[in-house]
């Protein structure tokens, strides 16, 4: 199997560019925090405005390119050598910008502008996957490059803390950059367009309109289940180290790792669950995950434990290798005739579920204390696990003006 996905035209280019997205974003994420408040002087207050702006601004760009980027003539390649562009002048405003107020604007805009990076390189693979004969593997090859993304993601941090070590804020920001840089130029010098086949249709046939997310059920019931699930994930990730080291009194190095744990488990799951998904419906294993993730969640607040929590990351593993590798075949499923629609429902929903879990973690821990919020987190689940049930996959042929 792993021998056909080679064969598909740029598949291993996208391999190598998505470690290269994930190493990017891992090197700089842990300490970005400590550089805006520490460094740069923000006030944690500001910091998460800027989070939310460029939440927002990925969300607002990816859903506008998302109208034009399944048209004919639109030109996946060109939209991603602009995106890691943007994202390489965002990165870069550390070298420029000593303002806070300034380095906001700058970091939303231009970060903003370079969210849409990652869905064309998913539409772009699935649009050579279509061209290829594996298009049978389909679920298996976005499965795999996902994972991609999470080893980068899994090694990011420690670069991240060797470069720091060694040349401090400058090489942290320069190593993001650099990751970005040879992205970009790998898909300058190896990228090989795909040829779009021309479908013939049957005489009478109507071409069916773009998707509209709050006009389509059929697509707004799925990317809402997709929100939630989010919105739990994030909830536990906000409160998880609050949780281990105020409540539990446990030590911050155990804070450390069930991240890593966790990492380490999703490689592996997200192969296995690639090879599952031939043979068994993307629902069934999100909805398999959803239970999973749910009762982790759940179970924290019953045992109170850190080994009781080391023991669940299996199950978190296992559901965020569903919910990140899966993710995507399953809105692909749904908009087979909308590849790039279907890429950026899907990461706008991690987006939107990133920005509600985040405000809403804070939130309601605050309101139902740290023993408690975890329970709030399985709710959210329980509501998505409820909402995919009612979801099914749509035939293009039914959507017409």
């Amino acid at each position: 199997m792993f021998r056909d996905l080679m064969k598909i035209k740029n598949y291993k280019l996208f391999l190598l560019d998505m470690m290269l997205l994930g190493m990017a974003l891992a090197i700089t994420v842990p300490f970005f925090i400590l550089y805006a408040t520490q460094e740069l002087g923000m006030t944690r207050g500001m910091y998460g405005i800027m989070m939310a702006l460029f939440a927002l601004a990925g969300f607002l760009v990816n859903t506008i390119v998302a109208r034009f980027s399944d048209k004919a003539n639109f030109n996946r390649k060109y939209m991603i050598l602009f995106s890691l562009s943007m994202s390489c002048i965002a990165f870069s405003s550390y070298f420029f910008v000593q303002t806070p107020v300034i380095f906001i604007m700058m970091y939303v805009f231009f970060a903003g502008m370079g969210a849409p990076a990652m869905p064309q390189l998913y539409a772009s693979a699935r649009e050579s996957i279509n061209e290829s004969a594996s298009i049978k593997h389909a679920a298996f090859a976005n499965t795999v490059l996902r994972s991609m993304f999470s080893f980068g993601f899994l090694f990011g941090p420690l670069v991240g803390t060797v470069l720091l070590k060694q040349f401090g804020y400058a090489g942290l920001f320069g190593g993001t950059i650099l990751c970005y840089l040879t992205a970009l130029l790998t898909i300058i010098i190896f990228y090989k367009d795909v040829e779009k086949k021309e479908v013939v249709r049957a005489e009478g046939y109507v071409e069916p309109v773009t998707p509209n997310l709050l006009r389509d059920k059929y697509l707004l019931i799925p990317f809402l289940a997709f929100v939630f699930l989010h919105v739990g994930q994030w909830m536990y990730t906000l409160n998880m180290p609050l949780f281990v080291t105020e409540y539990l009194h446990a030590k911050e190095a155990n804070v450390g790792y069930l991240a890593s744990l966790c990492a380490g488990l999703e490689v592996p799951f997200m192969i296995i669950l690639g090879i599952m998904s031939a043979k068994m419906e993307t629902r069934t294993l999100l909805m398999i995950g959803a239970v999973l993730g749910g009762g982790y969640y759940f179970s924290i607040g019953i045992f109170d434990n850190v080994i009781a929590m080391l023991i669940g990351q299996v199950g978190l593993a296992f559901f965020l290798a569903i919910l990140l590798g899966l993710g995507i075949s399953y809105f692909q499923d749904i908009l087979p005739d909308f590849p790039g629609y279907a890429s950026t429902l899907f990461s706008n929903a991690m987006i939107v579920g990133q920005l509600v879990g985040n405000l809403l973690g804070g939130f309601m821990s605050d309101i139902v204390g740290l023993g408690n919020v975890f329970f709030v987190s399985a709710s959210f689940i329980a509501v998505a696990f409820i909402l995919l049930i009612f979801t099914k996959p749509v035939r293009m042929e039914d959507i017409v003006e």
